[in-house]
């Protein structure tokens, strides 16, 4: 059994991920970004994996360039295809969107799987910065962050062995995603959310007549980079679209955003802001480098 496993990273969790399933399946590891050059994208393999973050839960769920990825891949009817959606707490219906987009371009999602890999903000803590203004401050002020983290970490190696054993004996019919019930609860509130998110989308991009996903590569305009910004140029080196450039005032953003938040998480001077992270946390997988994210564009 031949396997390849490709992955799309901003923070390095996807990345890790996807590592340690291709080492487990004896497989290779590929970055998708490294193919979007190509008109169509063929693969040898019996079995393909894909590993990815959960962006825009309420859409689709699926990063944009994981979308398109799929869309030139040949002969899926012929693979064996699973994949895994990390994410912070809310995966939705994004394996269920994925088996759709797959089953579309006619293949077969066998096996697809979630897993919480990053403890972020608590709630409160985001609404009292959306209502009043308060800072969320360094995750170390909240007791619990980095136990909740390091446990993570911890059960994922039992993911893990749940994952590549499945796939091993090529199981089929395990999509991870929301229950009848819980489908009919989301279906009375999606507007709302989707109204909320189209709003802030707008808002980051400064644009006000688009389609969602028309505004998501626009969003980078609300970077802002700060005055401790040395240009060292990192963060165009991490980008794993090329959508950074450096010129004499620092990094300037190409608006084919993929909003995966590298730049900003790995930015050494901690030099990257923006309305856009204002949630966020600047952390990014212990067990990842910042070579890991320069060779994301040339293969993995």
């Amino acid at each position: 059994m031949s396997a390849e496993i490709y992955y799309f990273s901003g923070a390095g969790n996807s990345f890790a991920a996807a590592r340690d399933i291709a080492a487990k399946l004896k497989g290779d590891l590929i970055a998708i970004p490294s193919l979007m050059n190509q008109e169509s994208i063929e693969t040898d393999a019996d079995v393909v994996g894909l590993v990815f973050p959960v962006y825009y839960a309420e859409y689709r769920g699926v990063p944009l360039i994981v979308w398109r990825f799929i869309e030139k891949l040949e002969n899926l009817s012929s693979k064996y295809i699973f994949a895994v959606a990390v994410h912070s707490g809310g995966p939705d219906v994004t394996i269920q969107h994925l088996a759709d987009h797959i089953s579309n371009h006619g293949g077969k999602l066998s096996g697809g799987f979630t897993f919480k890999m990053d403890v972020p903000y608590p709630v409160s803590a985001k609404l009292k910065k959306a209502f009043f203004g308060k800072d969320l401050g360094d995750p170390s002020s909240y007791p619990g962050m980095a136990a909740e983290q390091k446990k993570v970490y911890q059960d994922w190696k039992l993911k893990l062995a749940e994952i590549t054993s499945y796939v091993s004996s090529r199981g089929e019919g395990t999509l991870e995603t929301l229950s009848p019930a819980a489908k009919a609860l989301r279906a009375i509130f999606l507007p709302l959310r989707r109204l909320m998110f189209m709003g802030r989308y707008k808002q980051l991009a400064g644009e006000s007549r688009k389609h969602f996903y028309e505004l998501v590569p626009l969003a980078d305009r609300s970077f802002r980079i700060t005055e401790n910004c040395n240009s060292c140029g990192i963060c165009a080196k991490v980008c794993p679209v090329a959508n950074i450039e450096i010129t004499d005032g620092g990094p300037g953003w190409l608006h084919h955003c993929e909003n995966c938040y590298a730049c900003f998480k790995w930015c050494p001077e901690n030099a990257i802001s923006g309305k856009i992270v204002e949630y966020a946390i600047r952390n990014h997988h212990p067990g990842v480098g910042v070579k890991d994210f320069i060779n994301q564009r040339q293969g993995g």
